[in-house]
């Protein structure tokens, strides 16, 4: 036992030994090598992030000076003090995969330009996929939709944030880029109230009218329930209607939201809703449920959004249909950041 002990000590201080020597056995050139390489690495993702910001910086100082010229032009006297320009570019894209269905992508494109020194504060507005004749339910679950509203983009000019008593109106005028031309107007008008000490409620009424496909109108009835003191976890039911006089029916839609913003960079969203159509016999179109969860990938201008989904739809015969949609979303403006994480619960409207 006298002899054991002695032995085994030198042979683990030997074995340590051997470890420490075999770690620090990097030769001098070796070691630059690897610090070159490192280096190299650090410089490269540098010069990614470098380039990133730069186009992003570029594209949004062209969408800004091209808008500021343009209000210079129509709305600026010279007497005139500058105003806050919050033109923007916002572009998607959603691809989107279904056990039953089909794989689908949709991409879409939204630029407004901000003119604040017209006497009306005008905006002129490019959309390169219109959801006007989307199902309500695709409206409603953020998904693009079925038909062929979106074949053609529209450019308009927007009154935007007209105040008449509680109520904010939106007024849209433009036509759909093609030949021959397609024009429309829209009109939207929603009106905020507080209930009670907990729910607050919102209405909202669309009306929209194109030349070639007639009349619609959309109603929706929101309420909110903040869950926690900062209003991080927000709960929210909406019931919504939808009449389209090209199919000359109306659509249903209910559904519960549950949003929950974990900290500044990430945002978790919970869904659940039913759809019905009154023109089919069996009424119920779909059930569904959803849980998506949102980063900001980088800074404040790219988001990415995955989204796991189960549906019973009316056309698989109400079986289980599975699927996930991914979005990816880049956002330009100089002025000011815009945050796409936040969730809120409105407040009434009142004119300044």
């Amino acid at each position: 036992m006298c002899f054991t002990l002695p032995f085994f000590c030198f042979y683990t201080a030997n074995i340590d030994a051997n470890e420490i020597t075999k770690k620090n056995n990097i030769t001098p050139s070796n070691q630059i090598l690897l610090d070159e390489s490192n280096a190299i690495k650090d410089a490269d993702d540098n010069t990614v992030l470098a380039w990133m910001d730069d186009s992003e910086d570029k594209l949004a100082d062209t969408i800004h000076d091209y808008s500021e010229s343009l209000d210079q032009y129509v709305g600026k006297e010279d007497e005139d003090e500058p105003m806050m320009n919050r033109s923007y570019l916002r572009i998607k894209f959603k691809p989107r995969y279904s056990h039953r269905g089909y794989s689908d992508f949709d991409a879409n494109v939204y630029l407004k330009l901000d003119l604040p020194h017209t006497k009306r504060n005008w905006k002129l507005i490019f959309e390169t996929d219109p959801d006007d004749f989307d199902s309500l339910e695709s409206k409603q679950r953020g998904i693009s939709g079925d038909n062929d509203s979106g074949s053609s983009a529209v450019g308009g000019v927007r009154l935007q944030d007209k105040i008449f008593g509680h109520w904010k109106t939106n007024f849209d005028i433009g036509m759909k880029i093609r030949w021959p031309p397609d024009p429309f107007v829209r009109v939207n008008a929603d009106r905020v109230d507080i209930l009670s000490e907990h729910w607050t409620s919102r209405i909202k009424q669309e009306f929209f009218f194109y030349h070639e496909k007639g009349p619609g109108a959309v109603t929706y009835f929101d309420f909110y329930r903040a869950m926690n003191e900062d209003e991080t976890q927000i709960f929210k039911a909406s019931t919504s209607g939808q009449y389209l006089d090209d199919d000359d029916n109306w659509e249903l839609v209910q559904t519960f939201e549950y949003f929950d913003r974990l900290n500044d960079n990430h945002l978790m969203e919970y869904s659940t809703g039913i759809s019905a159509d009154t023109r089919e016999e069996d009424e119920i179109s779909n059930y569904w449920v959803s849980a998506s969860w949102t980063q900001k990938l980088y800074k404040d201008w790219i988001y990415l959004t995955i989204e796991p989904e189960i549906e019973f739809p009316k056309e698989y015969d109400y079986n289980i249909n599975p699927g996930i949609m991914l979005q990816l979303e880049l956002f330009f403006i100089k002025n000011g950041n815009y945050d796409r994480l936040n969730r809120y619960i409105p407040l009434p409207y009142e004119k300044d």
